[in-house]
């Protein structure tokens, strides 16, 4: 006769418990796999409801010539603007491939410049590139030159870097010829006067005199090779040298003139103006009329000077001119 399981069925407890282990198994895997499709559906389901985002667009460069309001700089002829403490100017012209330019700038001491300005000549190009920059002053005024141009429009910025520029004078100048000091070619002509076709005996019946009784150029000539920007002469001179005047005239400006250091400055007939700078000590007044050969004060080196001399200018309509032109 066969034994009775004692439990009263086929199968032992160690059975159950396995049975009971994988089913509670399955029933979590089914329960996390059904989660997962739900997640999922979710997030496709509100993918589906949102907007999709919007790409994001690169603006196009702006050209200059749509951000910068500048006024048209015709070559050869001087222009005149004033400027303050604040801000900047553009001016613009037109390039052509191979032309080279040069800009001179003068600024007006006498007539509202303040003497201790400082400011900077930029050329830029069509994009806003910069080409080229000069820094300068009252007494030494930016020069800016550029080889080669080409066929594109471009823009020249003025813009002080102290005090306020006041009164100031802007001339371009284009040549289809090489820059002085490129390939060897030779130093340029300036013109004697700022006005195209100006009568030739509003100088020649001898105006102008020497201002001192030397003759001997101790610095810096009218536009310099060395310093583009000189726009006088440096004439050699000992402390105290008497200093003229160059012709009759009316005393415009008898004071310090910043880096002219003690100037004076005389009006004369026919637009002609001259400057006597780095004075020891000034004997005329604002309003004074002067004739030729009488004395203005002393010889210095006041101002931007490393010795006694006179730095003497001659200007026509507002423009420098070479007074070398113009003495006998």
């Amino acid at each position: 006769m066969s034994e009775m399981n004692p439990t009263g069925g086929g199968k032992s407890p160690l059975s159950l418990f396995v049975w009971a282990t994988i089913i509670v198994t399955l029933a979590t895997v089914a329960y996390l796999a059904g989660a997962g499709l739900a997640n999922r559906w979710l997030a496709t389901s509100l993918a589906l409801q949102l907007p999709l985002p919007l790409p994001v667009a690169t603006p196009a460069p702006t050209p200059v010539s749509t951000q910068i309001p500048a006024i048209l700089l015709t070559p050869g002829d001087p222009a005149e603007s004033t400027l303050g403490a604040d801000g900047a100017e553009h001016w613009r012209f037109r390039g052509v491939a191979g032309q080279s330019a040069i800009l001179e700038m003068w600024l007006h001491p006498g007539s509202g410049s303040s003497v201790d300005t400082e400011l900077t000549v930029s050329l830029l190009n069509s994009d806003g590139t910069v080409l080229a920059s000069e820094a300068g002053s009252v007494f030494l005024p930016p020069y800016l030159t550029w080889p080669q141009l080409a066929d594109d429009l471009y823009y020249v910025r003025v813009e002080p870097t102290s005090g306020a520029p006041g009164r100031y004078s802007l001339m371009l100048s284009l040549s289809d010829a090489p820059l002085p000091g490129i390939a060897g070619t030779p130093l340029p002509q300036y013109p004697s006067s700022a006005t195209p076709g100006a009568p030739a005996d509003v100088v020649s019946q001898g105006q102008f005199q020497w201002p001192t009784t030397r003759r001997a150029i101790s610095g810096w000539i009218f536009h310099d090779p060395g310093n583009p920007g000189h726009i006088g002469l440096d004439i050699d001179a000992e402390m105290w040298d008497p200093i003229v005047a160059s012709a009759d005239g009316v005393v415009a400006f008898a004071e310090w003139g910043g880096g002219y250091g003690n100037l004076v400055i005389v009006e004369h007939l026919g637009g002609w103006v001259t400057y006597y700078a780095h004075f020891a000590e000034i004997v005329v007044e604002v309003g004074q009329v002067v004739r030729r050969g009488e004395i203005l004060g002393g010889a210095g080196s006041t101002g931007y000077s490393t010795g006694p001399h006179l730095h003497f200018e001659i200007r026509h309509q507002g423009r420098p001119v070479d007074p070398h032109v113009h003495l006998p």
